[in-house]
């Protein structure tokens, strides 16, 4: 039977932002440039300014380990990462990290010691591939596998996305844990995780 995610529903906030539907083969990761608000408010705040622009994400999780999900929204397509919006799932992880050092290795340890929100967004991507069989392997942003904002500003012609640097990952000279999320994914995906 596995492991139910408990999750926030944003269904209501996020569905009149969908700009249709489409399958999707990719998760594309990104974080915020906001404060980390105990409770469900930094969740709350940015979904409510992504839909004030009417832009949309599907999934969110911040530092505490809290989980969003637009439950029945996991093949809209939200304007979260030009040039791949049709096919990919985006989640979106409330942090300041950027904001506290320009260093990368600074970041990387900021991220690394935010091991509640690692393991959220770990089980939400656990879930959503078992909804949508996206393979638990990284993606450069071209092929189908979880892949970051930052390697998709990185596809040649894809001006719709450039210039973002979110979730750089580290073993391309960024900050961002990327391998060792995919890892608890796997983890997690053994273990049964869904939505």
């Amino acid at each position: 039977m596995g492991v139910k995610l408990d999750y926030m529903n944003t269904y209501k906030l996020m569905r009149p932002h969908s700009h249709g539907l489409a399958g999707k083969d990719l998760i594309v990761l990104h974080e915020t440039v906001s404060g980390d608000i105990p409770g469900w408010k930094d969740i709350t705040s940015v979904e409510a300014f992504l839909a004030a622009k009417d832009y949309g994400i599907h999934g969110m999780t911040d530092l505490e380990g809290h989980v969003a999900w637009a439950l029945g929204l996991g093949k809209a397509i939200f304007w979260q990462a030009g040039g791949v919006n049709e096919r990919s799932i985006g989640i979106e992880q409330v942090s300041n990290v950027m904001l506290r050092s320009p260093s990368n290795k600074v970041r990387r340890a900021i991220w690394v010691a935010r091991n509640n929100q690692l393991r959220a967004t770990a089980k939400l991507i656990a879930s959503i591939a078992h909804s949508q069989n996206i393979p638990l392997v990284y993606s450069d942003g071209t092929k189908p596998g979880i892949t970051s904002h930052w390697d998709v500003s990185q596809i040649p012609g894809n001006t719709a996305s450039e210039g973002h640097t979110d979730c750089h990952p580290v073993h391309k000279g960024g900050y961002y844990p990327m391998y060792e999320v995919i890892y608890l994914a796997k983890t997690y995906h053994a273990l049964g995780y869904h939505l």
